[in-house]
C-alpha cells in the first residue's frame, strides 16, 4: 500500500511508506549499518543527568521561592506561566538556532554550552542571596536553557533508528528521566539544611558531570536516512502526530492543575493535613502509574499506528481527574490517580514517538514537542491564576479546575479532527 498521492505526506515532505496492516515495515539491516546513531548508553547518561538536573531546578525554584524571597502563591504562578512560556519560545527556536550557528558551533558543543550557562546560572543567587531581580534573571534562564536542551538530546537519541529501534530507544529514555526526576526531592531536605539556594545550585555539578559525558558523542546526531524513514513510518502516523499534538499540552494542562486540587481533596477524606508526609505519598501514585504505563508501552508495540491508544489516553485523563475530583471514598479516588498517570504516560510516548518519527529525528520535530509541554505549563498556572481573581485563594482550587475542564473540553474538538481525516482518506481508497 502507497500513499503517493496523499496531501498529508506532501506537506510534511514525506515519499511513499510501506504498511501492512496497519504496522510498520521495518528498514533493512543494510541501511541501518550506514546510519551510525549515537551511543544510547551515553545519551541514557545524559538524559539521567539532565534530569536529576531539571528535576532538582523546577522544583526547587518554587521552594526558593517561597522560602527565601517570600514568594504568595500567585506570585509563584506567575513565575511558573511565565517559565512555561520561555520554555516553549526556547524550544521552538532551537532548530533555527542550529542553524544559524552552523560552520561555527555543532549541536554537540552547543549542547555543551547550553548546560554550562544553566549550570553557572543555577548559582548566581548564591552570589546575590535575597536578589529578586537575579532570581527571575535565574528562573528565566533555567527555563530557557533547559528548553534548549532537550530536543537536541531527542534528536540524538532518535536520528538514525526507524521503526521498533526508534520505539525501543525512546522506551529507555522514558524510563530513565522518570525516576531520575525523584532523585533531587530525596536529596533537597539534606541541601536546604546548608541554604535552601542550593536546592537550585545542584544542577551546577551535575550539568558538569552531563557535560564530560556529552564529549563522547559525536560532533552532530547520526544521519537519518530518508529511506529508512520512509519505511518505518505508518500510513496515518501525520494524523496521529497532529492528533497527540494537541493532546500533549491539554495533558500537562490538566497536570498542572490538579497538584493544588489534591491536597484539598485528601483533606476530605481525613487523610494528614494539607503536605503532610501521607497524602504528598499518596498523590506521587499517578507518577508511578505513568512511570508503569511508560515501561509497559516500552516492552510492547501493539499500540503504535492505532488511533485507540490516542482515545484511550484522552479518556484517562478526563475519567482520572473527574474520579479524583468525584470520588466519595479513597480508594476511588486513588484508582482516579492511577487512571489519569496512565493517560499522561500513553499520551507522552506517543507524543513523542509520532513527533520524532514524522519529523525525521531532527531537532526542529523535537523542539515542537517540548513546546507543546512548555504551552500546558504556560496555561496552567495562568488558569490557576484565574481561579485566585475569581473565587479567591480559599476556593481558588476548585475554581482552577472548572477553568482547565472548560478549556480542555472546547480544545479538545480539534482532537477529532484529524482522526476524521485519516477516517475519509481510508474509505476513498477502499472505495477505489
Amino acid at each position: 500500500m502507497t500513499d503517493t498521492d496523499d496531501d498529508a505526506w506532501t506537506e510534511l515532505g514525506l515519499g511513499p511508506s510501506e504498511v501492512r496492516r496497519g504496522r510498520v515495515r521495518e528498514p533493512s539491516q543494510g541501511s541501518r549499518g550506514d546510519e551510525r546513531p549515537a551511543s544510547l548508553a551515553a545519551v541514557l547518561t545524559i538524559t539521567f543527568l539532565g534530569s536529576v538536573s531539571g528535576g532538582a531546578f523546577w522544583a526547587g525554584i518554587f521552594f526558593v521561592t517561597a522560602k527565601r524571597y517570600g514568594f504568595s502563591p500567585t506570585s509563584n504562578l506567575l513565575l511558573a506561566s511565565v517559565m512555561g512560556a520561555i520554555y516553549s519560545i526556547a524550544a521552538l527556536s532551537v532548530g533555527r538556532l542550529l542553524r544559524a550557528l552552523h560552520g561555527r558551533v555543532s549541536p554537540r558543543g552547543a549542547l555543551m554550552v547550553t548546560l554550562g550557562s544553566w549550570g553557572l546560572a543555577s548559582l548566581a543567587p548564591l552570589l546575590a542571596p535575597g536578589s529578586r531581580p537575579l532570581l527571575w534573571a535565574t528562573a528565566l534562564a533555567g527555563a530557557a536553557a533547559s528548553a534548549l536542551t532537550w530536543p537536541i538530546v531527542e534528536s540524538y537519541l532518535s536520528a538514525g533508528r526507524h521503526g521498533a529501534r526508534m520505539r525501543a530507544a525512546i522506551g529507555w529514555f522514558n524510563c530513565t528521566w522518570t525516576p531520575a526526576t525523584a532523585v533531587p526531592l530525596l536529596v533537597m531536605p539534606l541541601l536546604a539544611r546548608a541554604d535552601v539556594l542550593w536546592t537550585i545550585a545542584l544542577s551546577a555539578p551535575v550539568n558538569a558531570l552531563a557535560i564530560a559525558v556529552i564529549a563522547t558523542l559525536p560532533r552532530r546526531p547520526g544521519a537519518h536516512a530518508a529511506a529508512s524513514a520512509q519505511a518505518a513510518v505508518g500510513a496515518e502516523y501525520p494524523w496521529l502526530q497532529r492528533s497527540a499534538a494537541w493532546l500533549l499540552p491539554l495533558s500537562y494542562v490538566l497536570s498542572s492543575t490538579l497538584a493544588p486540587v489534591l491536597p484539598h481533596r485528601f483533606a476530605v477524606m481525613g487523610v494528614g493535613g494539607a503536605g503532610s508526609a501521607p497524602d504528598s505519598v499518596l498523590a506521587a501514585a499517578w507518577m508511578v502509574s505513568r512511570f508503569v504505563t511508560l515501561l509497559l508501552m516500552w516492552r510492547t508495540g501493539f499500540w503504535h499506528g492505532r488511533w485507540g491508544t490516542l482515545l484511550s489516553a484522552g479518556v484517562a485523563l478526563a475519567g482520572g481527574m473527574a474520579t479524583v475530583l468525584l470520588a466519595g471514598n479513597l480508594p476511588l479516588m486513588m484508582a482516579g490517580l492511577v487512571i489519569f498517570g496512565a493517560g499522561m504516560g500513553l499520551t507522552y510516548y506517543s507524543a513523542l514517538y509520532y513527533s520524532m518519527a514524522v519529523g525525521h529525528a531532527a531537532v526542529d520535530a523535537g523542539g515542537t514537542f517540548e513546546a507543546l509541554i512548555g504551552l500546558g505549563y504556560f496555561l496552567g498556572p495562568l488558569l490557576g491564576l484565574a481561579g485566585h481573581a475569581a473565587a479567591g485563594a480559599e476556593r481558588a482550587a476548585g475554581a482552577t479546575v472548572t477553568f482547565a475542564l472548560a478549556v480542555t473540553g472546547l480544545a479538545s474538538i480539534p482532537l477529532l479532527r484529524p482522526y476524521l481525516q485519516a477516517r475519509r482518506r481510508r474509505q476513498r481508497r477502499t472505495s477505489a
